[in-house]
């Protein structure tokens, strides 16, 4: 699917300039503008559905009042997830629903432990073609070593967030078999993504907002990134001749769809 030298620029939640955030419009524009992986997070209803939603909540994302404003996912059905209105005719999708209606890479970070193995399960059940364009990630080893004991064996394999080096996320990061670690650029040197690479795992880090972080992303040589503006953070790299000449598929014409 990809290949260390190979950067991935993901949409953020789909593309949140332009639509409301983890929602299939957001997720059809970021493919319209060129990203070659959506992040996207899942939670569990109460009855079983994994569905795509960043928060416990909708008290943020909901458009209009709502009875269920501060009631936890995992305390409503999906009948009751789906009356939400998200604002542009947006309603929560199902994980389904987004595996069926898109076609670029995905990266999916579960937010709560329940729902790691039913996305197993889920994913058990798609095509080789859905499996292989996935990659599951969390900032919990937990969820990740549960997804990892029941998943079918993703090509793209997991990654283990870590919002600091204050931990064993090195021990955590053997122990699951990640392929990725995801870092915010403040916490990375060259020196720690050498060492990452040298073990064989890929590096993201977010996010892109402007000029100065595709500089940052060519000083770490990182593998990845993510916009919540993808549209804007492509042009940007696009403009950068050192950027394109370390990765010159990027620079191509278009973009790939995998």
């Amino acid at each position: 699917m990809t290949t260390p030298r190979t950067f991935v620029l993901a949409g953020h939640r789909g593309n949140m300039a332009a639509a409301p955030e983890n929602t299939l419009l957001s997720f059809a524009s970021a493919e319209s503008v060129g990203v070659d992986e959506i992040e996207l997070d899942v939670q569990l209803t109460r009855d079983g559905a994994l569905v795509v939603l960043h928060d416990r909540t909708v008290e943020r994302t909901a458009a209009i009042s709502t009875p269920h404003l501060r009631t936890p996912i995992e305390q409503l059905t999906l009948e009751q997830v789906r009356s939400v209105d998200l604002g542009e005719g947006q309603r929560i999708p199902t994980l389904d629903e987004v595996l069926d209606s898109t076609t670029v890479l995905l990266r999916v970070e579960i937010k709560a432990l329940a729902a790691a193995r039913p996305l197993a399960e889920l994913l058990s059940r798609r095509d080789a073609r859905d499996q292989a364009r996935c990659i599951v990630t969390s900032f919990s080893a937990l969820s990740l070593a549960d997804f990892v004991a029941a998943s079918p064996g993703l090509a793209r394999g997991v990654g283990l967030h870590v919002p600091d080096l204050d931990t064993d996320w090195r021990d955590e990061v053997n122990r699951i078999g990640a392929s990725t670690v995801l870092m915010p650029f403040r916490v990375l040197t060259r020196d720690l993504v050498d060492q990452i690479h040298h073990d064989g795992l890929r590096v993201e880090a977010s996010l892109i907002e402007g000029p100065a972080d595709v500089r940052t992303i060519l000083e770490l040589d990182v593998d990845a990134s993510a916009s919540n503006s993808p549209g804007y953070a492509r042009d940007l790299l696009k403009s950068s001749d050192e950027f394109t000449t370390r990765f010159p598929d990027f620079a191509a014409a278009g973009f790939v769809r995998r």
